[in-house]
């Protein structure tokens, strides 16, 4: 059975959500009535985020090779608006084999060298929240 993106995305961020300690309140955030909504709200004591998810199972081989990053219109304006009033709001690139995260709400694509070099692991990506929501590092 062939699953499409979103339902690997979907997975994506419930392993995301599962992955965090219950002391950050987490929210799969459905609009349908919004367009442009992030994917995601996490709240700690520290902060709080909203995060836009896109998910590709398989990345490109040639390190060369342009990564399309699929924001709509509406998801970038949400963003920038969140940004502009000093909310922390960015997108996430997820993959199988790494986690890449960006403020840059602009960007449209990622060449696969510049994923490979300053991306992260999955669980690096679940410390990063941690971080930003509770200010304190978890340990493995």
């Amino acid at each position: 059975m062939r699953y499409t993106s979103y339902v690997r995305e979907k997975e994506f961020i419930n392993k995301v959500h599962k992955a965090l300690p219950k002391s950050i309140y987490r929210w799969k955030i459905f609009d349908p009535y919004h367009g442009g909504v992030p994917d995601a709200f996490y709240a700690g004591p520290k902060n709080h985020c909203f995060v836009e998810y896109k998910y590709q199972e398989d990345l490109p081989k040639n390190p060369k090779t342009d990564i399309k990053i699929n924001l709509t219109l509406q998801q970038r304006e949400v963003l920038r608006l969140h940004q502009n009033n000093k909310i922390l709001a960015f997108w996430v690139f997820g993959s199988k084999s790494a986690v890449y995260l960006s403020h840059d709400v602009d960007k449209t694509v990622v060449k696969r060298l510049d994923f490979d070099q300053n991306s992260m692991s999955f669980s690096n990506y679940v410390k990063k929240i941690v971080e930003v929501c509770i200010g304190e590092e978890i340990d493995d």
